[in-house]
């Protein structure tokens, strides 16, 4: 047990408390558990998604790629999530609030119907599942560290905690823990930072580290892994756009201008801490050598570098917005289990506002169960992250952004454009050489996207009839 154990515990139950009291906001509502009633105002919208964003890959995860890649290498992670965030509040935040859903999936349901809707739940599912582990994982090596118990025992703690106050208050208690958790790890990164340039000079701190760590090799080499970091971050600006937690809090805003705003404080905010995580990565590049596993440097510099409050609040900072990323994704999982596939393919099961809360609180314990056995088997944020959004990415991501802007996308070529570039992508894992990687996840979406188009123009006409009906539930949000 560290000096770090006592502070850490605490802020888990705190959260853990104020999660268990939003149990009293949900009011046995479906709607309220998943989108607090769409009634979130700006700050609130911005916060959650700053939380959604900033969580245990872009911070644990960042540090651990800079350690053996490069310090831009580590950068990117945050870049590509705030970029994310600026295209979802530039294209889609507006429209896809005004349609009054629940899940992401149902506008795939409106505008290309059933089938598609599986298809796009069943990807996001798994995709989501990747994203918990990946939370999961850097709770659980904080908590291993502080602690001294081993890596699995803090993982199943770990994940006890955040289902438990995520099914007591579904969305309102990820509202109501961000601010808690969020708040305190921007001043734990802030303040750690700051500290570093403030008694190292940053002049000094990029001296000490190699030259490949800083210079510009892995953005414009292949052979250094530019290919592969900067299809890395491509994943996470576009794939991040089929990110069910953050549609999650675009719906719940109370209007699409309200969603857009968010999206852009967020967005800035995710660079901000991205920037000073960067710095801590530079940091213990030079002063943490003596780890065998890269994912310890960050909690290396918490406990033996950085003065002990600043040290915990970054403790605090990463195990805060590992558990809030987390908390909002176990909730989006389960409700899209709940609405989704077994409300929408099991015509006995009960439909009311009640039966889909019951239902989605049920569903939250297979999702973390699912998501914890895979942090077990393994337990890599920063990798994990990036392969979350490259799943979405090749085949959903065409889809979506045509079905909000294009009249002649339809069911056909939804249906076409998920089957090649889930496809391609998986083939392309297995055939693309190690020299290349990067193109396995840029090439499966162009192929999507020249099989939507196709698909559509051939088979527009016929489907005309159904575009009509699902274009104007797309307008009238029904």
């Amino acid at each position: 047990m560290t000096v770090m154990f006592w502070p850490v515990a605490i802020f888990m139950a705190i959260s853990l408390a104020i999660g268990l009291y939003t149990y009293t906001k949900v009011r046995g509502s479906g709607a309220r558990f998943a989108v607090c009633d769409k009634s979130l105002p700006f700050i609130v919208v911005g916060t959650t998604l700053m939380a959604q964003a900033v969580d245990g890959n872009s911070t644990l995860g960042a540090v651990s790629v800079a350690h053996v890649s490069s310090v831009w290498a580590g950068l990117m992670i945050s870049v590509g999530l705030a970029l994310s965030l600026l295209l979802v509040g530039k294209l889609l935040a507006s429209p896809l609030n005004r349609m009054n859903l629940l899940t992401l999936p149902e506008f795939f349901f409106r505008r290309y119907g059933k089938p598609t809707e599986l298809i796009v739940s069943l990807l996001t599912i798994v995709s989501f599942t990747v994203l918990i582990a990946g939370n999961l994982s850097a709770v659980g090596w904080v908590l291993s560290v502080v602690s001294g118990v081993n890596y699995v025992p803090a993982l199943i703690v770990a994940t006890i905690v955040i289902v438990t106050y995520t099914i007591a208050g579904g969305l309102y208690s990820a509202v109501w823990t961000d601010f808690f958790q969020i708040y305190l790890a921007l001043i734990g990164f802030v303040s750690a930072a700051v500290w570093l340039i403030a008694t190292n000079g940053f002049d000094a701190l990029v001296a000490a580290v190699p030259v490949s760590a800083v210079d510009l090799s892995t953005l414009v080499s292949r052979e250094s892994g530019a290919l592969s970091n900067w299809a890395g971050m491509i994943a996470l600006v576009f794939g991040n756009a089929m990110a069910l937690d953050f549609m999650e809090r675009v719906f719940a805003a109370k209007s699409g201008r309200t969603a857009r705003r968010g999206c852009y404080y967020s967005a800035t905010m995710t660079l901000v801490i991205g920037s000073c995580v960067a710095v801590i990565g530079l940091a213990g590049i030079s002063m943490v050598t003596h780890v065998a596993d890269p994912r310890m440097v960050l909690p290396e510099m918490a406990v033996n570098i950085l003065p002990y409050w600043i040290g915990v609040l970054v403790f605090v900072g990463v195990l805060g917005a590992s558990m809030s990323t987390a908390n909002g994704a176990i909730l989006v999982i389960s409700v899209v289990l709940a609405k989704n596939v077994v409300e929408r393919w099991s015509p006995s099961v009960p439909r009311t506002d009640s039966d889909l809360l019951k239902l989605a609180r049920l569903m939250a314990l297979p999702t973390a169960a699912a998501a914890g056995l895979v942090a077990w088997l393994r337990p890599e944020p920063g990798i994990l992250l990036i392969v979350a959004f490259d799943i979405v990415l090749a085949g959903c991501v065409v889809p979506l952004f045509a079905g909000v802007y294009w009249p002649k996308a339809n069911q056909s070529g939804a249906i076409a454009s998920i089957l090649v570039g889930t496809t391609a992508r998986l083939i392309a894992h297995f055939v693309t050489p190690a020299a290349w990687a990067g193109l396995d996840t840029l090439i499966p979406p162009l192929l999507s996207g020249v099989a939507f188009y196709v698909t559509c123009q051939m088979t527009w006409k016929t489907e005309e009839n159904r575009h009509f009906v699902l274009n104007e539930a797309l307008q009238e949000g029904v």
